[in-house]
């Protein structure tokens, strides 16, 4: 394979790995922030409705009004929905770089001349510039990470 197929190769896994690892990570935030939601409004629900209840076990009122007090307050902290919004933005961009990276390999076996080739990897390598200043200040989760390269590798037979 000659060096620029392999780097076109090399960028269209790379591309296809991102969009795996931050969609999986926007879902997880999203999973995440739902919960802590639904466990807030039942709560907030549940804990005056069951007055009578909550008085014949006054401890277990008290540790979950506790615990859902303190997920209040660290919600906002958190802001998942930001993480979430941040998360999806980063993906759809990475989302983009596959679909032209996916372009550019049709292109490379389909005769498409080298040098409008090599000006397509070029401009879509500037895209990768910009989504990666996107992720500066986003998590990085290295098992997620791990498990998306894996699946991208079973997914083209490496």
């Amino acid at each position: 394979m000659n060096s620029l197929k392999k780097d076109i190769w090399d960028s269209k896994l790379d591309a296809d790995m991102n969009v795996r690892y931050w969609s999986s990570l926007a879902r997880r935030y999203n999973q995440r922030e739902k919960a802590y939601k639904i466990f807030l409004g039942i709560m907030a629900s549940g804990t005056v409705a069951s007055w009578n209840i909550w008085s014949e076990i006054q401890i277990v009122w008290k540790l979950l009004s506790g615990i859902s007090a303190l997920m209040a307050i660290a919600l906002p902290i958190l802001n998942w929905s930001k993480m979430i919004q941040n998360t999806t933005n980063v993906a759809q961009k990475w989302h983009q770089i596959k679909i032209d990276y996916e372009i550019i390999w049709f292109s490379l076996n389909h005769g498409k001349s080298e040098d409008l080739i090599i000006e397509e990897f070029i401009h879509t390598k500037k895209k990768e510039v910009l989504a990666s200043k996107e992720e500066a200040d986003l998590p990085v989760k290295t098992k997620l990470l791990e498990k998306c390269y894996n699946e991208v590798l079973k997914s083209t037979g490496l």
